[in-house]
């Protein structure tokens, strides 16, 4: 079976596939499908433009350019997975550039196309806030983390979030760069704490891959040193 990228969501899951048929098709079927190469600009930091985007194929990954000129990736989003939200309900500009990682499609939402959805089915209206609350949740964890924990327990609890889902031997097609990008570390950095996790067969890596051989060994490895309950790494 051919595994697809990872996605560094926090965890979250993709809002499409959580929704029920009726939901999902509404949705979808509001929205203009909108073609990407790889590399090709969605939309830019600061865009005010109001919509709801949702990944149909390919992946978006968010991130900025510093003042240096360097670029750090916040977030890859995947198949199901949607962004733009707070343009609708809080009439927030983009925060992030966004841009389609190989070829892409999206389904643009307009804000009038989505309050014609949310009027017609207000049950969309509660499992939007709750996705939103959700990633809110796992985002507020991921700052908490980069304040109190070291690197390669951090490293070590995003693998684990992101292979929360796979079935065991669990494989994440993951580049280092990524990785390295997503955490704003150096990818020196990164290789050297893949390669003590690796050392204490916590993972292992491959071409453009990492294996997790024992799941429930890497969670306990993340609270021991994490000082939370193992069930507590992927929640």
């Amino acid at each position: 079976m051919t595994k697809k990228a990872a996605t560094f969501d926090f965890g979250t899951s993709g809002l499409i596939d959580a929704l029920p048929d009726t939901l999902r098709q509404a949705l979808q079927s509001a929205g203009v499908p909108m073609r990407y190469t790889d590399g090709q600009l969605i939309h830019e930091r600061g865009d005010a433009k109001p919509g709801l985007s949702i990944v149909r194929s390919g992946a978006v990954r968010m991130g900025n350019v510093g003042r240096d000129g360097s670029y750090m990736a916040t977030v890859l989003l995947g198949p199901g997975q949607t962004f733009g939200e707070f343009t609708l309900f809080a009439d927030l500009p983009r925060t992030h550039d966004a841009e389609a990682v190989g070829d892409t499609v999206v389904d643009q939402v307009s804000r009038r196309r989505f309050e014609r959805v949310m009027d017609d089915h207000p049950e969309l209206r509660r499992r939007l806030l709750s996705s939103l609350a959700s990633r809110l949740h796992q985002a507020l964890e991921f700052i908490d983390d980069v304040r109190r924990l070291p690197l390669n327990v951090r490293v070590a609890k995003m693998l684990a979030v992101m292979g929360r889902t796979e079935q065991e031997p669990v494989k994440l097609i993951v580049k280092q760069s990524q990785l390295a990008e997503t955490m704003g570390v150096s990818r020196v950095s990164m290789g050297k704490v893949l390669e003590e996790l690796e050392t204490q067969s916590l993972i292992k890596r491959g071409y453009g891959s990492i294996d997790i051989p024992d799941r429930q060994r890497l969670r306990d490895w993340i609270a021991d040193r994490a000082q939370i309950s193992p069930l507590d790494v992927t929640a």
